[in-house]
């Protein structure tokens, strides 16, 4: 199709969808009207066996053809067996690490403030928590 825009001219080929016609319609200033939706091609969910609270249900095609499959266990691990004990000591070392700097780095800005309004009591506190984290400031 052939257009123009303030004297340009451009050819524009609308994308190609396959429309079907919905049941809702009337009549507008005469004229009939329907909705028309584009055809969705279903995609197909993932086959799951999940457990709420004890009861063991599986989402999918297996759920939707009605088949009763057993569910086989969905191995979760409880919130106890992710501490930091469980954890390998390096991951553990890092974050620790990564919070130590941003405590300081807070820290930091707390003495920079004091010092700009000259609170000396609060300065001197902020220096000895300083010194406890032991933060190179």
């Amino acid at each position: 199709m052939k257009l123009t825009y303030r004297g340009v001219s451009y050819n524009y080929e609308p994308p190609t969808i396959d429309m079907m016609e919905g049941e809702v319609g009337g009549k507008y200033r005469g004229q009939p009207w329907t909705v028309s939706y584009p055809r969705h091609i279903p995609v197909p969910q993932p086959a799951l066996s999940l457990k709420y609270r004890g009861v063991a249900y599986q989402t999918g095609e297996a759920a939707d053809a009605g088949v009763t499959a057993p569910a086989s266990p969905v191995e979760t691990t409880p919130v106890w067996a992710v501490s930091p004990r469980n954890a390998s000591h390096s991951v553990v070392s890092q974050v620790s690490e990564i919070h130590r700097a941003n405590i300081c780095q807070n820290l930091e800005r707390r003495i920079e403030a004091a010092k700009a309004r000259g609170d000396r009591q609060l300065l001197q506190m902020l220096e000895q928590e300083s010194q406890q984290l032991t933060c190179s400031l």
